[in-house]
């Protein structure tokens, strides 16, 4: 399978479909290819698909550096890949860190893209948290940097599963977690944070976008997509029920839907 350097860095991607609008894909933190499953099958029939792991995901490469794990980097990464393989206008979609991501190609790029699509994502990552929260985070980064990722992985859940996750998914999450860099899980953890946010350019987002998060995800989130969904001017708003925050996993047949709804509308208003 397919690496390039980009950046400085290897990028693992994969490209599927050969007919149709491109789609790109972009997972979250600590995701990676495979939190895409359920929707490559189903739009490679009809769409270029092209889906990667961010730096320090996946089979990317993960730098040593961790002030090298930026939002901003990683929409450079994202779009020289793009420009690699050579799609020229495409849909885009992101989900949760890769949500902002998304964000700040549409901003800096608004040209290339046909449509939008941001999952359970938010326009800011410095959240105010319950001290409940904020303690586990900090001690999951606290065994991270004194015990490894291993460690991390084998921590219990603060938060319940949601009803349509599948029952070997937490199995395969951990394992990916386990094999994850330190510097790769504490860097881009202090990318989202240290992200400046688009609550103040989002009116400036001047394509067609689909914003949508499952009802059972964390209510800072939640009130994110509601608020973004208010300040982008050509916006839809969907609510996946019964999900958590990967809807496009949990359920996938509604996701799905929802996410063909918009190509499809948008790939036809562009035709004209």
């Amino acid at each position: 399978m397919p690496h390039v350097k980009v950046n400085g860095i290897d990028l693992y991607y994969e490209r599927h479909g050969d007919k149709g609008d491109p789609l790109v894909l972009v997972h979250g933190y600590t995701g990676d290819i495979t939190d895409w499953r359920f929707q490559v099958p189903e739009f490679a029939r009809t769409h270029r698909v092209l889906v990667f792991d961010n730096r320090g995901h996946g089979r990317s490469e993960a730098p040593g550096d961790r002030t090298s794990y930026t939002i901003e980097q990683m929409a450079d990464d994202a779009e020289a890949l793009i420009a690699h393989v050579g799609f020229e206008r495409y849909h885009l979609l992101g989900h949760s860190m890769g949500g902002a991501i998304a964000q700040e190609i549409a901003l800096r790029s608004p040209g290339r893209l046909l449509s939008l699509t941001l999952e359970d994502t938010s326009y800011r990552f410095a959240f105010n948290r319950s001290p409940a929260m904020s303690q586990f985070l900090a001690l999951r980064h606290r065994i991270a940097q004194g015990q490894g990722m291993a460690a991390v992985a084998a921590l219990p859940q603060v938060v319940p599963t949601p009803p349509h996750m599948p029952a070997d998914r937490k199995a395969e999450t951990d394992e990916r977690l386990a094999r994850m860099s330190v510097d790769a899980f504490l860097g881009a953890w202090a990318a989202l944070e240290n992200w400046p946010g688009t609550e103040d350019r989002l009116t400036a987002v001047a394509v067609p976008a689909l914003l949508i998060y499952g009802d059972l995800d964390a209510p800072p989130l939640v009130e994110a997509m509601k608020q973004m969904a208010r300040l982008i001017p050509m916006a839809t708003l969907e609510v996946v029920p019964e999900a958590g925050h990967s809807p496009q996993y949990e359920r996938p047949a509604l996701f799905n839907a929802a996410l063909r709804r918009h190509v499809e509308r948008q790939s036809m208003t562009a035709a004209r």
